[in-house]
Parts: C-alpha cells; sequence; structure tokens
C-alpha cells in the first residue's frame, strides 16, 4: 500500500469513497478491497499478516506489526498512526491500491475500525 500523504487528524481526507450514511462497512467495503488485492499474497508469500475473509480483522486491528512493533496495524480512530497506511511498501506494489481504495481503509479506520 502507498503512504497516505496529508492525512489530517480530524480524518478530513476521507470524505470521498464508497460507504453510506452509516458509515464505511469492514465486510461490506474494506474486506472485498483485501480480496481483490492483498488476499493473494497475504498469508502466502507474507505468513504474518493473514488478509482473507475471517482472518483478516483479527489480524489487523490493535495488532502490533510484526516489522515495527511499536506500531498496530490498525490503530482505530488513528489512520495516521496506523502501519497499514503509513508504512513504506515494497516498491513493486507501491501503485497496489487506488487512491480511493487507500481513502476508503482510512475512513474505516477514522471511524472507529469496526466489524461491520
Amino acid at each position: 500500500m502507498a503512504v497516505l500523504a496529508g492525512l489530517g487528524a480530524g480524518g478530513a481526507l476521507f470524505a470521498a469513497g464508497r460507504g453510506d450514511a452509516r458509515g464505511v462497512s469492514f465486510s461490506r467495503d474494506v474486506q472485498p478491497i483485501f480480496d481483490a488485492k492483498c488476499a493473494v499474497c497475504h498469508p502466502a508469500s507474507f505468513e504474518y499478516l493473514d488478509l482473507r475473509p475471517g482472518r483478516s480483522y483479527a489480524e489487523l486491528v490493535r495488532v502490533a506489526s510484526v516489522l515495527r512493533p511499536a506500531y498496530e496495524l490498525v490503530l482505530p480512530g488513528r489512520p495516521e498512526l496506523s502501519f497499514l497506511l503509513t508504512h513504506v511498501p515494497d516498491p513493486s506494489r507501491e501503485e497496489l491500491l487506488t487512491g480511493a481504495e487507500e481513502a476508503l481503509i482510512g475512513r474505516w479506520i477514522a471511524e472507529g475500525a469496526r466489524d461491520n
């Protein structure tokens, strides 16, 4: 995932993207991104993080990063401190996610990273 530039503490960047009046749903909006773009390699090539359905939420939210244990992968309410969005990706995967997909994941985190 590419680094999200311009993250504001207020989460204003996340106004665009899917989601609805109820907010961003993990199962409806976020997991499909992981299914389409991430689950092929996680856990096959990257065993430390399983992003397949039924496993991904527990592997992400409030879990320390294997690469940077001082950081949580997803810190609910704080996308700017969530390693999932702030780490520098493998250069070959830098553009794996679109800006809209990154923003949607960031919005989900900003809204509290609910398992819904």
